[in-house]
Formats: C-alpha cells, structure tokens, sequence
C-alpha cells in the first residue's frame, strides 16, 4: 500500500511540473520602461496612536506621560519607515506567430532599474510572464 501511495505521488508531482511549464518563441515587437508602487502605506498617525497606547502601559504619573511621548514619537517613526517604494520592469509587446503577446517583466529588488531587451530580439516566453534570450 506504501508503495503504491509513494508512486501516485510522485506520478502527480512529476506531471503538474511538466504541466505548469510552457515555452513559446516570439519576437520582441515593443518595449516601454514602467513602474508601479509596491508595500504597505505607512500610516504615521495610526503608528503614533498604538505607540501612544503601548507606551500608557508604563509607569505611573508623569513616567506613564513621559512613556506614552516616547512610544508615540517611536511608533510614528516606524510607520513612516514602511512606505511604498517604486518598483520598475519593463512592458514587452512580443509578436508570437500572427498574435501579439503583452508580458511585464519587474525588476528583481525595488528602486532598482534592470536591463531590457530591443526591439527585433528573439525571446522566450515562459509560462507567459518570464522571458529569456533565445541564444544565437
């Protein structure tokens, strides 16, 4: 039983991997620089008010006043610290026999730019949102 357990498994891991991968081969007909925004909207007032509230949680008099200051000031400034950051790629308009193709392509780290392929180079499509140079 053990043993016929261990080969469905496999079978089943073995051919959603073979599904899930498609390759098509295009031509790069367009390229535009894009970007969008990415992470979470610091809220520094909402960050001050928690700060506020943890720090109330300390001493007593103006101990609890002083701690409740110093949690709002730490809690805005983590907040503020979370804002969005840009993120850039590039937007590939690839021709695929009669069809054209829109893929995005983002950078690997955010604030960063990364390299771009031409117009007229021959690509790679994978799974329809990655792409790679077809090697000459």
């Amino acid at each position: 039983m053990k043993k016929l357990i261990t080969a469905i498994t496999v079978l089943m891991l073995s051919t959603s991997a073979i599904a899930a991968s498609t390759v098509t081969e295009g031509v790069i007909e367009k390229s535009d620089a894009i970007s969008t925004k990415a992470g979470k909207d610091g809220k520094p007032i909402l960050g001050a008010a928690v700060g506020v509230g943890i720090g109330s949680a300390f001493g007593s008099g103006s101990g609890n006043d002083a701690a409740k200051v110093v949690g709002g000031i730490m809690g805005a400034r983590r907040a503020a610290a979370k804002q969005q950051q840009t993120v850039y790629g590039w937007r590939y308009i690839i021709k695929v026999g009669d069809q054209l193709q829109a893929v995005d392509v983002w950078c690997d780290k955010p604030q960063s730019q990364c390299p771009g392929f031409a117009p007229g180079e021959e690509v790679y499509i994978i799974n329809g949102k990655d792409i790679a140079s077809k090697a000459k």
